[in-house]
């Protein structure tokens, strides 16, 4: 056994995607530690292809996938089982990476293995709040909403779960009650399932990755007029949006489909017993920061609205609290001191009216 573990999540649907994600960390990352597969209801027949690889297998257990809240951005519920990774018997290695399946990765992750605790990047922008992981009950009031996050702030920064790492040391016998716990009550509340249930169990509590481990490429493209040859980082992630379509790297109309393509081909010739350097250095400095700049540019709107948004929020929170408590301090007087003085009156009058 090595020290450090990379693991995937898939299902039978996901397949060729754990394939191509694999591929791409063997030939371009130079990943020196284990593979894991955290298979999620797949026949043996089909895990013989990952075991023939020296590829780990773990069938996530049953108790652990928790059916997300229906609506138009909820997950399948197969991305729930990653909250496995929280259990003790991953002790084992000294760290632990995980990268979705939905992911290409171009160049290595030894940097990840190196975290003190949990570590992962900031969400996209326009999610990356509190508030924007959940989603609020019908019939629920703004009050009982703000109560039910009560210890945490809606205005806090989230992180994305589609890639993130850990020292095992952060693993104890609790942990994985604790977010089972969290799963329990926060279910009601989840835009998008495991990844609130995380920020809430690691609230402010996190090391913050740079961008370029979890960059959204098809968001760039689509939304900010990026070419896709002017993106780069370490690992690009393709999640979808809505319902809109292109944006998946398996998609053959988008621009990262032929690299996609390309590593999913190569997965045949993946031989682990074989340790592979890295397929390319890292860029120069003025590469990085030309490349940082450019994309920072492009962002730009998205981080005026972030900021405005936080700032909107934190405004909208303080009125609901002083609501709060001018309604507290009304029922606190009248519970002291008797009903208000218009009360009062209209119930002397009325006893005035039944003594005639």
């Amino acid at each position: 056994m090595k020290d450090h573990l990379l693991v995937t999540l898939a299902d039978r649907g996901f397949l060729r995607q754990a394939k191509q994600l694999f591929s791409s960390v063997y030939w371009n990352a130079g990943w020196h530690g284990d593979y894991m597969l955290l298979a999620h209801e797949i026949p043996e027949d089909e895990q013989q292809w990952f075991k023939d690889r020296g590829i780990l297998i773990r069938n996530t257990p049953p108790d652990f996938v928790v059916n997300p809240t229906a609506g138009p951005l909820s997950y399948s519920a197969t991305v729930t089982a990653k909250l496995f990774l929280f259990s003790i018997e991953f002790k084992r290695w000294d760290a632990v990476v995980f990268v979705d399946a939905d992911c290409i990765v171009r160049s290595s992750l030894d940097a990840l293995t190196r975290t003190h605790r949990f570590a992962a990047a900031r969400d996209w922008l326009g999610t990356a709040t509190l508030e924007s992981q959940t989603l609020k009950p019908d019939r629920m009031s703004p009050s009982e909403y703000q109560k039910a996050f009560r210890g945490y702030s809606l205005t806090a920064t989230t992180f994305n779960t589609g890639v993130f790492a850990f020292n095992t040391a952060i693993l104890t016998p609790d942990r994985l009650t604790e977010l089972a716990t969290i799963a329990s009550k926060y279910q009601p509340f989840a835009r998008f399932s495991e990844q609130l249930w995380m920020n809430l169990h690691f609230y402010r509590n996190w090391e913050r990755l740079p961008p370029r481990y979890n960059l959204f490429a098809s968001y760039l493209c689509a939304r900010r007029r990026l070419r896709a040859e002017d993106i780069d980082a370490t690992i690009l992630h393709f999640p979808r949006f809505g319902c809109e379509s292109g944006y998946r790297c398996w998609e053959k109309e988008n621009p990262f489909y032929n690299e996609w393509k390309g590593n999913l081909d190569r997965a045949e010739l993946i031989d682990i017993k074989r340790l592979r350097p890295p397929a390319r250095r890292r860029p120069r400095a003025q590469r990085r920061l030309a490349t940082f700049l450019h994309i920072r540019l492009a962002l730009q709107k998205d981080y005026l609205n972030f900021v405005r948004n936080k700032l909107s929020l934190r405004t909208r929170l303080r009125r609901l609290r002083k609501i709060m408590g001018r309604t507290l301090r009304f029922a606190q007087a009248g519970l002291a001191f008797g009903p208000p003085s218009h009360v009062a009156r209209r119930r002397r009058r009325a006893r005035c009216a039944q003594q005639r």
